[in-house]
């Protein structure tokens, strides 16, 4: 353990729900193959984004204040559990070099054209390390400071779009054939929802809060309702075959807002802090990079790390991908298999090899006090049944 503060239920719930909401609103995946009734595969894939979670926050119940890269030696042994933590690595480091390469397509396509990628992928690679630097407790603190504000435009933005919505965009609904309905489903569980593993360098420092536990799980149910919402207002704005063509669609609707005659690019102030929310995600991957690195190498701090990571992503992030088309089909092809493997099935099997090894947990004061302190009392927290 690399930290020493705390967050609460309500902190996890709001940098959750802006990590599902602001990262999906880039991607179109469930509109080409979802098209209209893209908005029954968010919801389809609600569930198994729950059982994710649950997976995860079970495992942490069963061993708190340990970050996965340490009770996976817990439970599988030494050098087993270090080869979970390797994967892990690889697969944060993967999923992060993507995430830094995909911020910058968006922000030189939408934004910027006349500038290069690198600029950005530089930049948002650097504001990661200084967030790391800082700790988690700041990481947090900066999206309670950006939540209000983008709550606010994003109620705001949505309200003005409804004003260019047409019901006939979206009829008839369930038109699409099933197969194709269920793989844009399972395109967006693997993205955004089944990144919610990278929260798990988040648990760990979770208070142990009566009463709102609820709450994570509620942010995933939000944040598949705003993906549904998301696809129909598009393409309500936008209609069925601009959307499925766009690589923004819900951006390019947010283009046909405007107020009265006067304010014409209401999306200008929308993705101003937009763009500061989207940084969370990457930040959220760089945080789990680094502790599960210095974990693996036995490093006391993370500090001397921070850098070499850094030129390290921005690197891969030049040369793996050259633009969208790849991304799309890294997504496609290459996550729609790796992706269960570290949501699902890894998890799963770390949960059954620690049910069998300790046994059931037992509630009782000594235990909630060994969830609170990060200390297991001895012979309180689980039983052989």
């Amino acid at each position: 353990m690399y930290e020493k503060g705390r967050i609460s239920v309500g902190q996890l719930f709001i940098i959750m729900l802006i990590y599902l909401t602001a990262t999906s609103s880039n991607t179109n995946f469930d509109f080409i193959y979802g098209a209209q009734d893209g908005g029954f595969s968010n919801l389809f894939a609600i569930l198994p984004g729950l059982f994710t979670l649950y997976l995860f926050l079970k495992l942490q119940e069963r061993h708190p204040r340990k970050i996965l890269f340490e009770y996976a030696e817990d439970i599988l042994g030494k050098w087993p559990g270090k080869f979970v933590s390797l994967l892990y690595i690889w697969f944060t480091l993967e999923v992060a070099v993507m995430s830094a390469r995909q911020f910058a397509e968006f922000i030189v396509s939408v934004l910027t054209p006349e500038l290069s990628e690198q600029i950005y992928i530089i930049g948002v690679v650097l504001v990661a390390a200084y967030a790391v630097y800082r700790g988690m407790e700041a990481i947090v603190r900066f999206a309670q400071i950006a939540f209000p504000f983008y709550l606010f435009l994003l109620i705001f933005v949505n309200i003005l779009l409804v004003g260019q919505f047409k019901l006939y965009n979206v009829l008839p609904f369930w038109d699409r054939p099933t197969g194709e309905i269920l793989f844009a489903s399972y395109l967006q569980y693997v993205f955004p929802l089944g990144e919610l593993i990278f929260f798990l360098g988040f648990f760990p420092y979770l208070k142990k809060e009566k009463g709102k536990a609820w709450l994570p799980y509620l942010a995933v149910v939000l944040g598949g309702v705003y993906l549904t919402y998301r696809v129909i207002v598009s393409i309500g704005v936008l209609g069925q075959g601009t959307a499925a063509a766009s690589s923004y669609p819900y951006i390019e609707a947010i283009r046909f807002v405007k107020i009265g005659e006067f304010v014409e690019r209401v999306d200008i102030l929308f993705l101003g802090i937009y763009i500061m929310v989207v940084l969370l995600e990457f930040i959220v991957m760089f945080y789990v990079l680094t502790h599960g690195v210095a974990h693996l190498t036995g490093i006391k701090s993370v500090s001397p790390l921070v850098l070499p990571l850094c030129f390290l992503t921005v690197g891969l992030a030049k040369g793996v991908i050259k633009n969208s088309l790849d991304f799309n089909m890294y997504i496609t092809q290459i996550r729609t298999i790796t992706s269960p493997i570290f949501t699902l099935l890894l998890p799963l099997l770390l949960l059954i090899v620690s049910r069998i090894r300790f046994g059931k947990i037992q509630d009782s004061p000594s235990n909630s006090a060994a969830n609170n302190t990060g200390e297991l009392a001895d012979g309180k927290r689980v039983s052989q049944k």
